[in-house]
C-alpha cells in the first residue's frame, strides 16, 4: 500500500505566494474532488499560524495562543487522507533546522516533498525593499542593496533569511532524497509560451491547474517609484515610537496604500543599477549552480533565475526608475487631496456646514438682489 504524500511549500516570499495560495483554497474542494490533493486547515490563516507558533521566538508578536492548535489540527487532517495534502506559507521559509526536522518528524507517516518558488534577484530586490517600505522602513533602495552586499554581521535589512533558497532547501531537505526537493522558478514577464507559475506549482502537487478554475482578484499589487519615496518620507514621521502598529496598518496599509495609492493604473518599478546588477548576476549564478549541483528536482528553466548584465553608465538615473523630487510632490498632493474630498465627516458637522452654507448662500442672494434693484433705479 503506497504511503501519502505530503507537500511543504516553504515560500520564497513575493514569488506569487499568495496567489498561489488563494487560488488553491478557493478551489479546494475541486482540488480534493477531481486532483485527490487536500488543503487542510479550517481557515486559510491556519497555515501562517503553524508557522508562526513552529518559530516563537521570531514571530512573538504573531503567536496567538487561540491558535496554537493549528498545526496538530493540520497534521490530524493529513494522516487522515490517502492522497497528497499540501502545506504552504512563505514564513516557513525562515525555520531552523532543527524546527524543520521537528515538522518532518510530525509527517512521519507521509512522503514529505519541499517546494520553493523563486524568482530572480533583479526583480525580488526592488520588490522586497518596497515590500519593507510598507512596513515602516525608512532606506533607500541604494542603502537596501548595499546593506545586503555587507558582511552578514554589518547587515540591517531583513533579506537573505528569507530568500537564500540554497540554503532554505538544504535546511528543509535535510534528509530527504533529492528529487523530493523542488525549486519552481517564476518566468519572467513576456517570456513566451513558457508555462505560467501556477502550471509550474500545480504540477508538483500532481493537480491539473486548469480544473482550479475560481477566479482569485489581484492582491498585493505593487506601488510606483514616486508613491514608494513618498511613503518612504512619510515612514521617517511614522516609526513604532511614535505610532501604534494597528494604527500603521489601518490608516497607512489600508486607506492610503489600499485605497488611494492602488488607484493607479501606472505600475513600472525601480530595477538596479549598472554595478547592483554585475552583483546580483554573479550571486545569482552561484545560487544556481549550487542547487543544480545538489540535484534538486527544477520545475521551469533556471534561465528565469538568471540576472542580465545591463550596460550603460550608473549616472543614467532614469534607467533605474529613480524618481525625481517633482514627481513625489505631485504624488504627494495628489494623494492628500482625494484624501481630503473623500474623508468621512461627522453626522453633526454636516448639518452646521449645510445651515452656514445657506446662511452665506442666502447673503449672497440677498446682496445681489439689492445690487439688481440699485441698477434698476
Amino acid at each position: 500500500m503506497s504511503r501519502p504524500t505530503v507537500v511543504i511549500h516553504v515560500g520564497l516570499p513575493k514569488t506569487g505566494t499568495t496567489y498561489l495560495q488563494d487560488r488553491l483554497w478557493r478551489n479546494r474542494d475541486t482540488a480534493l474532488r477531481v486532483g485527490g490533493l487536500l488543503y487542510p486547515g479550517v481557515e486559510m490563516s491556519d497555515h501562517f499560524h503553524a508557522a508562526v507558533h513552529l518559530q516563537p521566538d521570531r514571530y512573538l508578536d504573531w503567536v496567538d495562543p487561540a491558535h496554537a492548535d493549528a498545526w496538530g489540527r493540520m497534521v490530524a487532517q493529513m494522516r487522515g487522507w490517502p492522497g497528497t495534502s499540501l502545506v504552504s506559507h512563505e514564513l516557513f521559509s525562515t525555520a531552523t533546522a532543527e524546527q524543520a526536522r521537528r515538522v518532518v518528524a510530525d509527517l512521519d507517516f507521509a512522503d514529505v516533498h519541499v517546494v520553493a518558488t523563486v524568482r530572480d534577484l533583479a526583480r525580488q530586490l526592488p520588490s522586497v525593499w518596497q515590500e519593507n517600505v510598507k512596513n515602516q522602513h525608512t532606506s533607500t533602495l541604494d542603502e537596501f542593496i548595499e546593506s545586503l552586499r555587507r558582511d552578514p554581521i554589518e547587515r540591517q535589512e531583513p533579506f537573505w533569511e528569507f530568500q537564500d533558497f540554497v540554503r532554505i532547501l538544504r535546511t528543509w531537505g535535510d534528509g530527504l532524497p533529492s528529487d523530493r526537493i523542488h525549486l519552481v522558478t517564476v518566468p519572467r514577464s513576456g517570456s513566451g509560451p513558457s508555462a505560467s507559475l501556477w502550471d509550474r506549482f500545480t504540477s508538483v502537487l500532481g493537480v491539473d491547474g486548469a480544473e482550479l478554475d475560481v477566479p482569485v482578484p489581484p492582491s498585493n499589487a505593487a506601488l510606483t517609484p514616486p508613491q514608494v519615496e513618498l511613503l518612504r518620507a512619510l515612514n521617517t514621521h511614522l516609526q513604532p515610537d511614535t505610532v501604534a502598529w494597528d494604527r500603521y496598518e489601518w490608516a497607512v496599509k489600508r486607506h492610503l496604500i489600499g485605497d488611494i495609492l492602488f488607484d493607479t493604473v501606472d505600475r513600472h518599478g525601480r530595477s538596479l543599477t549598472v554595478d547592483q546588477s554585475w552583483w546580483a548576476a554573479e550571486r545569482s549564478d552561484a545560487m544556481i549552480a549550487a542547487v543544480v549541483d545538489a540535484g534538486f528536482d527544477i520545475v521551469g528553466d533556471t534561465d528565469d533565475l538568471r540576472v542580465d548584465s545591463v550596460t550603460g553608465t550608473d549616472d543614467d538615473v532614469d534607467a533605474t526608475g529613480e524618481p525625481t523630487p517633482e514627481e513625489t510632490l505631485e504624488v504627494a498632493v495628489a494623494a492628500l487631496a482625494r484624501i481630503l474630498a473623500t474623508m468621512p465627516m461627522p453626522a453633526r458637522h454636516r448639518g452646521v456646514r449645510s445651515r452656514v452654507g445657506a446662511v452665506v448662500r442666502g447673503g449672497r442672494r440677498r446682496a445681489a438682489a439689492l445690487a439688481l434693484r440699485r441698477r434698476a433705479r
